[in-house]
């Protein structure tokens, strides 16, 4: 019953359905609580995604012992976690983006052995992450826009894929144990107040295909070593503090110089799940946000708003897959390069506000 149409409360009726494993009534007009005799039922798969569903999560949910997927994003949830959401044992999906929860995420889910994917984007959770067992199976963390401050947790499953945390209030170093993650393809932490010098020690991270520093307080050179992510296909470490020169190496980025393969690929398990969790980046002057399904597509490389000098290294040139270019508001000097003429991809290209020549 998705995208049926309904409105009004969840229909009790659903409750006389004792064999129900599946539940989708997501993209409708459903309003009021979670029901307490929806919590009670056995259901593996709940789907209630995009209604207006309001209140607080009913600690019964949890201790459902088929519980495997459960789907709340976009709707008004607000309150606490219960305590005891470690107790569903068997939870492998659990999306709550979009709503307004609040308060610290409880240590319980830390227990959740079996949980592939946690996305909790768009909440107003705060305090410090918990530390997850890094044998856990936890592939896909999304923590980004809510209100976590202090250190980058120094803890994360061996097996994450994705892990962002942007927009939070995050401070301090980049933990240097991040060069564990070694399957880590996306790490996103723009708009936090990350200091330090740009990490170097994540150019062992070489799964790494999206790299996003966006408006953080990094300063320092950007370390030659950057350029050995040979599957590196977005790097956006703009609106920083960053100086010195653009590392002539950047050529050798295998991943922006390729042509995107714009043939969709065969999904995965987590592009089912993955919906409306886009990454932002500055597009021809205006914020866009490209959509999940789509990144495998995109080439990026934003250096924009820093303090970057010298003049354009002519390697640039050859990212010939290259859609966004944009090293726009720093202090470049010089002409800019002939090789260019050979950017055969981008859409947008930014090279204002410097001291550069054609």
């Amino acid at each position: 019953m998705k995208s049926c149409g309904l409105s009004g409360k969840i229909p009790g009726w659903i409750s006389t359905q004792k064999s129900l494993v599946f539940l989708d009534l997501s993209q409708n007009q459903l309003e009021g609580p979670f029901p307490e005799w929806l919590a009670e039922m056995d259901i593996g798969s709940i789907f209630l995604s995009d209604n207006n569903l309001s209140g607080s999560l009913p600690p019964r949910l949890f201790q459902t012992l088929s519980l495997s997927v459960l789907s709340l994003s976009r709707n008004n949830f607000s309150g606490e976690l219960p305590e005891n959401v470690g107790d569903a044992i068997k939870l492998m999906f659990l999306m709550l983006a979009g709503n307004n929860f609040s308060g610290e995420i409880p240590k319980s889910i830390t227990k959740i052995y079996r949980l592939l994917l946690l996305d909790l984007a768009g909440n107003r959770f705060s305090g410090k992450p918990p530390n997850f067992d890094p044998e856990a199976l936890l592939a896909y963390i999304d923590l980004s826009y809510n209100e976590f401050s202090g250190e980058i947790p120094v803890s994360f499953s061996l097996d994450a894929r994705i892990l962002a945390l942007g927009s939070n209030n995050f401070s301090g170093n980049l933990p240097r144990n991040l060069t564990n993650l070694s399957k880590l393809e996306q790490l996103d932490l723009h708009d936090n107040g990350i200091t330090g010098e740009f990490p170097r020690f994540l150019s062992q991270i070489s799964t790494l295909q999206i790299l996003n520093l966006r408006n953080n307080s990094l300063q320092g050179s950007i370390p030659d070593e950057i350029t050995n992510l040979r599957n590196l296909r977005i790097l956006d470490a703009s609106s920083n503090n960053l100086t010195g020169k653009i590392p002539a190496k950047f050529g050798n980025l295998v991943g922006m110089i390729d042509t995107p393969n714009t043939l969709s690929s065969n999904p995965d398990l987590f592009t089912f799940f993955i919906e409306y969790n886009d990454l932002i980046v500055n597009w021809k002057k205006y914020k866009l946000g490209i959509s999940s399904y789509k990144l495998e597509i995109y080439s990026l490389l934003d250096l924009s708003k820093n303090k970057l000098s010298g003049q354009i290294p002519t390697s640039l040139g050859s990212l010939r897959g290259l859609k966004l270019l944009n090293i726009s508001y720093n202090n470049l000097s010089g002409n800019i390069p002939v090789s260019f003429g050979s950017l055969e991809s981008v859409e947008s290209l930014d090279l204002s506000h410097k001291n550069c020549q054609v």
